[in-house]
């Protein structure tokens, strides 16, 4: 199965304004993270714990996807398994 086609990227989003652009040290995650529109600073767990329902459907949703992507692997594999014999039948 190919995992990156369920690769995402969550957009996190300042819980003031709603901007999702911020101003923060890469290297350093002690630094808070500032919203350039409104000017909010925040630790980052602080953001992501604002952005957690949307994160949740994000996670939800991609959970979804692997799912079918499963089944349909799965499906192939055993279809593939029981060709050509006589007395398996797959519907659908």
């Amino acid at each position: 199965m190919d995992t990156s086609k369920h690769e995402r990227s969550v957009p996190l989003l300042c819980p003031t304004c709603g901007s999702d652009q911020f101003a923060y040290d890469d290297e350093d995650e002690n630094v808070p993270v500032t919203c350039a529109q409104c000017g909010r600073e925040m630790s980052r767990d602080e953001l992501i714990r604002e952005n957690s329902e949307n994160v949740e459907k994000h996670v939800e949703s991609m959970g979804q996807d692997v799912m079918k992507d499963v089944q349909q692997e799965l499906t192939k594999s055993l279809r593939d398994a029981f060709k050509g014999n006589k007395n398996i039948e797959f519907k659908g």
